[in-house]
């Protein structure tokens, strides 16, 4: 068991909770605090609203106080958030799964594209980007997005309703249309919090590599040294502080 607790900054929309999606608990072998963000939804984040910065900033603070050694936020557009937040506490904070596409980038040959797949491509803009260190000048990518699917519907509901092959399909969907107009997609990284449970199907059916909220929280636990503060989950269980 890895002694170091990760926070996850979740909107009020329920999370997903089949097995192997980030919040749901046995998903990682390290234990999670999870702590629900007042004010803070799919339809308001995606959409950019500023007001619930504030409340982004006191809830790291709260998980800092608790004991997490991390923080993770559960949605990739909360990314405008990153510089602030990680300003208000003294821990490593990656809210979004953005934070991978240079690092992902680096890893292909000339010529290749990262291919970001998102919760609503109409709504994921530069500022996104360059709110976690970069821009589509600098870094080759190609977008696309599930909305207008089923999914896309559900995940903006206060309890979405989304099974897991469902969500496959939806992001299949998108997956298959960015590589038809994208040939030069050589990885992929997925923006939206829910899609890693997509991840292994994408890699099976287009043999390439697939980075998400799952990687970035796993890369983020490993890299930092043990919490100096006793953390107040004692198993790998997910729990919510405040909902």
């Amino acid at each position: 068991m890895i002694n170091k607790t990760l926070g996850i900054l979740e909107l009020e929309n329920k999370p997903m909770m089949h097995p192997g999606a980030l919040s749901a608990p046995g998903t990682f072998e390290f234990p999670v605090n999870r702590l629900t963000v007042p004010g803070a939804t799919t339809r308001n984040v995606v959409d950019g609203d500023l007001e619930v910065k504030d409340a982004y900033i006191r809830g790291a603070r709260q998980l800092e106080d608790e004991g997490a050694a991390a923080i993770i936020a559960n949605c990739g557009f909360s990314a405008v958030f990153q510089a602030e937040v990680s300003a208000a506490v003294s821990i490593p904070v990656a809210l979004s799964s953005l934070l991978l596409v240079p690092l992902v980038a680096k890893t292909l040959p000339p010529g290749r594209k990262v291919g970001i797949i998102t919760y609503d491509a109409s709504k994921l803009k530069d500022n996104h980007l360059v709110a976690v260190g970069w821009s589509s000048r600098e870094i080759a990518v190609a977008i696309a997005g599930i909305e207008g699917s089923e999914s896309w519907y559900q995940f903006a509901q206060p309890v979405p309703v989304v099974s897991q092959a469902l969500l496959i399909s939806d992001v299949m969907t998108a997956v298959k249309s960015l590589v038809k107009t994208e040939p030069a997609v050589g990885a992929f990284v997925f923006e939206c919090a829910g899609f890693p449970l997509t991840a292994g199907a994408v890699r099976a059916e287009t043999g390439l590599p697939v980075a998400d909220y799952v990687s970035l929280a796993k890369i983020l636990i490993e890299m930092i040294p043990p919490s100096r503060k006793s953390s107040t989950i004692q198993c790998g269980c997910s729990y919510t502080s405040a909902q």
